[in-house]
């Protein structure tokens, strides 16, 4: 089995409470004076070149067939979302009145159980299944189904290079046919690159290429820097993302720091990186009910500070609660029907 890269588990918390922090100031909440942040987006893309990533480097070197590969990626993926999608479903149609930009109906919760992409109902434009960080998953689940099929060309050279010129050729479709459908729009969307670029970097250190702490710094000042400088509704914050500078060399820069980080990990970092995917998933959950509070204790208006203290502990309560479910629920619910637990958890999602 691949040794674990402790420094991706850290990047995967990180991006994953920048989802957290996006939706606790998006304008759908009662603190808004940053709802213009691009944190939640970017969160998200640095899980694509993750994703990339660990795909490429748990399977470069095995004979894993892809109905095994697609089945260990259906039991780390599917059950904890269905159960997270039924809550919010059933919550929804038992509390209307709690759930304003929640509409359900036959069609968009089928498409939702079964990860085809389709337009919100409330939310127009937004392409997102009812519980609305799924949205990545539909993308997820598409690599998965690619890449699957890529397991069965021996040459990992051959294999790469299928990989990208089907992912752009795909982009270069969206951009010629600007399509409105939603399935078609999301299969052509430039965020499949970030899943190529995740790859390359994983045949990059698995070369050796990627093991410098100096190399590591450059790269992580390059990305953040990249990333919070620019503009977002810039031209340039456009080509950024188009090409996933930002994102790539930020996990880049993590990679090169990894024999750094594994002298002296830190427990809390590498906790939260574990229990990333819960936290994604369970987080909406949290601040629907700490806004609730909020609301009731009247804490709204009453000062930056009270906001600050509000967010704090929201923030918290949506980390612990993500790790809850991570040992309650996640990891009970990957190893079932399994012998091959550490796996399914090394993965991300």
């Amino acid at each position: 089995m691949k040794k674990e890269v402790i420094a991706i588990q850290y990047l995967r918390g990180i991006a994953a409470m920048m989802v957290v922090v996006h939706h606790m100031l998006s304008p759908t909440t009662r603190i808004d004076y940053l709802s213009n942040s691009n944190l939640g987006p970017f969160g998200v893309k640095l899980f694509f070149v993750i994703s990339g990533f660990i795909m490429w480097y748990t399977t470069a070197n095995s004979n894993i067939s892809p109905v095994a590969f697609w089945r260990r990626r259906i039991a780390r993926i599917v059950p904890l979302y269905w159960i997270f999608l039924a809550i919010l479903i059933g919550a929804a149609l038992r509390f209307p009145n709690l759930f304003h930009t929640t509409v359900i109906t036959p069609e968009n919760a089928t498409k939702s159980f079964l990860f085809i992409p389709h337009f919100h109902v409330v939310q127009t434009g937004l392409i997102a299944p009812i519980l609305i960080p799924g949205w990545s998953l539909n993308y997820e689940m598409f690599f998965y189904f690619v890449f699957g099929f890529l397991l069965l060309v021996g040459s990992r050279t051959v294999r790469i290079t299928v990989l990208g010129l089907g992912f752009l050729a795909l982009v270069l479709l969206g951009f010629a046919v600007q399509p409105a459908d939603a399935v078609l729009s999301t299969y052509t969307n430039p965020d499949l690159l970030k899943f190529l670029y995740g790859a390359s970097l994983a045949i990059l250190y698995q070369a050796g290429a990627l093991r410098s702490p100096v190399l590591g710094v450059a790269l992580l000042a390059t990305g953040v820097l990249s990333f919070l400088l620019v503009p977002a509704s810039s031209e340039l914050a456009r080509i950024n993302d188009l090409l996933g500078i930002s994102a790539t060399t930020i996990v880049a820069g993590a990679l090169a720091l990894e024999d750094t980080v594994r002298r002296a990990p830190s427990l809390i970092l590498r906790t939260i990186g574990d229990a990333s995917y819960s936290i994604y998933l369970s987080h909406l959950f949290i601040l629907r009910v700490t806004e609730l509070l909020g609301e009731h204790l009247s804490l709204f208006g009453s000062g930056r500070l009270w906001d600050a203290i509000y967010l704090a502990g929201t923030l918290t309560s949506a980390v612990v609660g993500g790790i809850c479910i991570h040992y309650l629920l996640e990891r009970p619910l990957a190893s079932l029907g399994t012998g091959r637990r550490r796996i399914l958890l090394n993965e991300p999602a």
